[in-house]
């Protein structure tokens, strides 16, 4: 008690702490959410760190239930900032967004997410969170607004501090029809239907190439990187006095670097941007370093992909086909069927990983489960649909007569047409005979007769000159 009056006394100690107390804590009242509906509904709900504000996508808000798979709902955060005479008052601008505690409570994650687990969770963290119980999540910046997704089937957004120096912020739901969706559909239907053109496609092969040279020359720069930081020893680094060096004179001859390393420290300054770094310059022989090291950096990733894409290109090369004649055999169905070299294991294992990233691309398109799962489905079956469909088609017109596909003839001329083609016929097998005599001979003995009749005249059946009655009463043995 003696040192709490003693320190009240102190009339100087007390103006010091008033002072700090007016640069750094702007307000003792509570901070409030205005919440604007969609329906002209204006709510004003308080915010505390015990008791954070709700607020919860209501029933009636939802987007329509067929419009869930490509419609994805934000909750918008408008911030209105009260001015303070404080020097130090630049201080609550810097990072608004990351002094914003917010939690979230929605369903459990896709279930795609629970078939890879625990993995699928740790390369995407934040599509596979279970945020059922409530979880913190950052806000997202949308235009001048701060944004928080949310599913369409609905969740909550709980507001558990704002920003120093901010006492009111406005908050409304946005309705977002998201086109990424449509282009996740189209790159999986791409990869699903088409793996087999792609894993054969030399083009393919070659971009594949370049981008894996660049992502590999990425990762082995950074792996470097953190190898060199982890294996200092009594904290000298590799290269310290040369990094230190040639940072220190970057910052202190280069005005953009300068900026930008003061942006990043202190996020009021507006940022360099890209003229800025193109424009650098040498400020001893004023060369243009900026564009001099923009081409230096086109040049080795040029380099750097022409090189996968080679390497690339020889190693899913196919076998070359052969030349000559080549063996075959009759499929079932009476096509010919050659016998070619097999598709390369490399090939194999390509198209299969083609197959593999489409179907991953189908089911995380949509924001419905259940909708990506039916269009996976419906892609996977596409040729049984369609032939179901094209079943369907003809059983619907089974009505089509044969005069409303092509025009007919007459019965007298069909008869017609085939007696001449059928004497025509045995004119020309007749010609054959009498240039192979030998061929009378090649038949049951019964038939030499016949082929001899027909070779001299052409008739091979002759009507008895009596006739016999079909249904006689009478018989008779010859001896």
């Amino acid at each position: 008690n003696g040192a709490i009056w003693s320190f009240v006394q102190n009339k100087a100690t007390m103006l010091r702490a008033a002072v700090l107390a007016a640069c750094f804590v702007h307000s003792l009242a509570d901070s409030t959410i205005e919440f604007h509906s969609a329906h002209g509904e204006r709510e004003v709900i308080p915010v505390t760190t015990q008791h954070p504000a709700p607020l919860c996508l209501r029933k009636f808000e939802q987007p329509p239930y067929y419009a869930w798979p490509v419609m994805q709902v934000y909750l918008l955060l408008k911030f209105d900032k009260q001015e303070t005479k404080s020097i130090f008052n630049w201080i609550s601008t810097v990072g608004p967004k990351s002094r914003l505690h917010i939690e979230v409570k929605k369903g459990p994650p896709r279930w795609l997410c629970s078939l890879g687990y625990p993995w699928l969770a740790t390369v995407f963290p934040g599509v596979c969170r279970d945020c059922t119980k409530r979880c913190s999540v950052k806000a997202i910046q949308w235009a001048d607004h701060l944004a928080v997704p949310i599913p369409s089937a609905g969740g909550c957004v709980y507001i558990n501090q704002l920003p120093p120096g901010v006492h009111t912020a406005h908050a409304s739901w946005y309705m977002h029809f998201d086109l990424s969706v449509f282009l996740f559909l189209l790159i999986g239907m791409i990869f699903v239907i088409g793996w087999k053109p792609l894993r054969e496609s030399v083009t393919f092969h070659a971009g594949l190439g370049g981008l894996g040279s660049l992502i590999v020359i990425a990762f082995m720069v950074v792996l470097w990187l953190s190898r060199s930081v982890r294996g200092t020893l009594h904290g000298n680094v590799p290269f310290g006095r040369s990094l230190t060096t040639l940072l220190a004179a970057a910052f202190a001859l280069i005005p953009a670097a300068r900026n930008a390393v003061l942006s990043w420290t202190l996020r009021w300054l507006p940022a360099p941007n890209w003229h800025s770094w193109l424009s650098l310059k040498d400020p001893i022989f004023d060369l243009p370093i900026g564009w001099l090291a923009f081409l230096v950096l086109l040049i080795s990733c040029l380099v750097l992909v022409h090189l996968g894409a080679k390497l690339s290109v020889r190693y899913f090369a196919a076998l070359p086909e052969p030349e000559g004649e080549v063996d075959f055999f009759i499929g079932v169905d009476g096509r010919r069927v050659d016998l070619l070299p097999p598709v390369p294991f490399a090939q194999r294992m390509l198209g299969w990983g083609i197959w593999l990233i489409g179907i991953l691309f189908l089911l995380s398109s949509t924001h419905s489960d259940s909708c990506s799962v039916i269009i996976t489905l419906a892609v996977i079956m596409k040729d049984y649909i369609e032939h179901v469909v094209r079943t369907l088609m003809m059983w619907r017109n089974v009505d089509v007569q044969p005069k409303d596909i092509r025009n007919l003839i007459s019965s007298d001329e069909m008869h017609s047409q085939a007696s001449a083609t059928t004497r025509a016929a045995l004119a020309q097998l007749q010609q054959y005979m009498k240039e192979h005599p030998h061929m009378v001979q090649t038949g049951r003995e019964d038939t030499e007769l016949r082929l001899r009749r027909f070779r001299e005249d052409g008739v091979h059946f002759r009507q008895p000159v009596i006739s016999v009655p079909e249904h006689g009463g009478s018989n008779c043995v010859l001896q």
